[in-house]
């Protein structure tokens, strides 16, 4: 779903992309099921088929699209050679599917944010996820003295900046993004935070 610009054939797959169209422009609230339907073109039988509220589906198209970025931004990092830039091209990838699928990132980091528990729990998922692979791709790179939890929770830190810096300049500010600019900066703090603060725990353990 996540490279999806095109309505599918699947009817499972078509009220995604409906969902996904219309919670986007309307709001999760705002939109009806009929309305997912209707843009669809499905039955309202085929609907509860498939799903049995509107929260699920919500819940559904959340834990696929967080998935597909997750797998996107993984295969970024493997692919890099240089170990120097792997957590670089991480950033990098997720950034950029940010802008060229901003109704993607704009349902996972603001839409959905409140719908429900079933709702958080996929996003908190995704954030920890997200946070294991900063943290398995900085620990590849920088030899730190710092313990599992501390990186667990700098990693942990470091997602949900990544997550505001995208909310703060994709959606709010209306500016061109400087794709590259940005991935740096961001990959420069995170970097840096964990350095400065393994240089920090390596002085007071003197």
């Amino acid at each position: 779903m996540l490279f999806t610009t095109q309505m599918p054939a699947e009817p499972r797959d078509k009220m995604f992309y409906a969902a996904l169209h219309l919670f986007t422009t309307k709001g999760f609230k705002e939109t009806s099921i009929l309305e997912i339907v209707e843009q669809a073109r499905v039955s309202k039988t085929t609907f509860y088929h498939y799903f049995h509220s509107k929260e699920e589906l919500l819940v559904r198209l959340c834990k696929q699209l967080a998935e597909e970025m997750l797998e996107e931004v993984e295969i970024a990092v493997q692919s890099e050679e240089k170990l120097s830039y792997k957590a670089y091209a991480g950033i990098h990838r997720y950034i950029e599917i940010c802008v060229t699928r901003s109704t993607v990132a704009k349902l996972l980091l603001m839409e959905s944010v409140g719908v429900s528990q079933a709702v958080e729990e996929v996003r908190r998922e995704a954030h920890r996820r997200f946070a294991d692979l900063i943290d398995r791709t900085v620990q590849s790179v920088i030899l730190t003295s710092l313990s599992a939890e501390e990186v667990r929770v700098v990693s942990q830190a470091m997602v949900g900046a990544i997550n505001e810096v995208v909310i703060q300049n994709i959606f709010e500010s209306g500016e061109n993004v400087h794709l590259d600019q940005l991935a740096r900066l961001l990959n420069r703090i995170v970097v840096g935070a964990f350095v400065n603060l393994s240089l920090r725990e390596q002085r007071v353990s003197r």
